[in-house]
C-alpha cells in the first residue's frame, strides 16, 4: 500500500510539474509557444507541431536561409507566421515558405520579427502540449494531481493508532521527590 501511495504522489508531481513547465520555461526565457497551423513550411514544420519561439535579437533577417516568426502587425500573435528569409533588400526581407511556390508580395522589417523557433514539439509531443492547455483539460489534471499529492496520506497501523490514544489518555504523574 505505501509504494503505491508513493507512485500516487511521484505522478501528481510529474504532472504538476509537466503543466507548470510551459510557464516557468516563458518566464525564465521570454520565449513563448505557437502551434502551428497552415501548411506553407511543409515539410520542415506540420499542421499541429508547437515551436518554441525565442525572443527576437535584431539580426534574424540578415543571413538567408533562417526561419523567422513574423507578424503583419509588430508583436500580434493573433497574425503571426514562420517562413525562411530568401533574401534582403533595401526595404526589408523577402520571405517565402518552404511548402510556397512563390516569394511572399511584401518585405517585412525587423520590427514584424517576433523570433525564431528554438525547439519544435512534433507529433504525439505537440498534441500533448496543446492537449494540456487547454483549460477544460488543464484544469481538471492540475486538480486531480494536487488531490494525489495532498490528500494520499498513508493511514497509521491500528496498532500504532490504539497505543498512541491509550498513551495520550493516561494521567501523566509526576517523579515523587525522594527524601
Amino acid at each position: 500500500m505505501k509504494s503505491l501511495i508513493i507512485s500516487a504522489r511521484i505522478l501528481s508531481a510529474i504532472i504538476l510539474a509537466a503543466l507548470a513547465a510551459p510557464f516557468l520555461w516563458e518566464w525564465t526565457t521570454g520565449d513563448y509557444f505557437m502551434t502551428v497551423t497552415g501548411e506553407s513550411m511543409k515539410p520542415t514544420y506540420n499542421i499541429g507541431d508547437v515551436l518554441v519561439v525565442e525572443k527576437p535579437h535584431g539580426d534574424e533577417l540578415e543571413k538567408p536561409g533562417t526561419i523567422v516568426v513574423v507578424s503583419f502587425t509588430p508583436g500580434d500573435k493573433d497574425q503571426q507566421y514562420v517562413h525562411r528569409v530568401l533574401e534582403m533588400t533595401g526595404e526589408g526581407a523577402i520571405l517565402q515558405g518552404d511548402n510556397n511556390d512563390t516569394p511572399d508580395p511584401s518585405p517585412v522589417t525587423a520590427e514584424q520579427v517576433m523570433g525564431t523557433p528554438r525547439y519544435v514539439f512534433t507529433d504525439e509531443l505537440g498534441t500533448l502540449y496543446r492537449a494540456t492547455q487547454h483549460p477544460l483539460i488543464r484544469i481538471p489534471l492540475a486538480a486531480l494531481a494536487l488531490v494525489g499529492l495532498l490528500a494520499v496520506r498513508p493511514r497509521r497501523k491500528h496498532s500504532e493508532a490504539t497505543t498512541a490514544a491509550r498513551d495520550d489518555a493516561s494521567p501523566k504523574t509526576a517523579p515523587a521527590d525522594v527524601a
